[in-house]
């Protein structure tokens, strides 16, 4: 979706881009932690990978733009992704506690 044609990306409202760009870090680094990746390296790849579709929406020819500001979305929904995959597995550890 991120190296999706610009003709073909829907629009909305002011920053929904930015909602979308969390949302669809957030689902990745909750994976990436479901997999059992360290919280380190899921934000390692996860910020290289944004790093890199932001440079290709900039250069190859997609109609988008790369943006600083995009890629900032996405470390805030890596951040969120995280904590959500922290309280589940806590949720989920004291259960087995008990």
């Amino acid at each position: 979706m991120l190296l999706t044609p610009g003709g073909t990306v829907p629009s909305g409202p002011p920053h929904t881009d930015k909602v979308t760009h969390a949302l669809m870090f957030a689902v990745l680094a909750y994976c990436s932690r479901y997999a059992r990746f360290s919280p380190i390296v899921t934000v390692a790849w996860l910020a290289v990978y944004g790093i890199l579709t932001e440079v290709l929406q900039a250069t190859i020819a997609v109609r988008r733009s790369g943006s600083i500001w995009d890629w900032c979305a996405d470390l805030v929904g890596v951040a969120i992704g995280l904590a959500i995959a922290a309280a589940v597995g806590r949720r989920v550890h004291s259960g087995r506690t008990k």
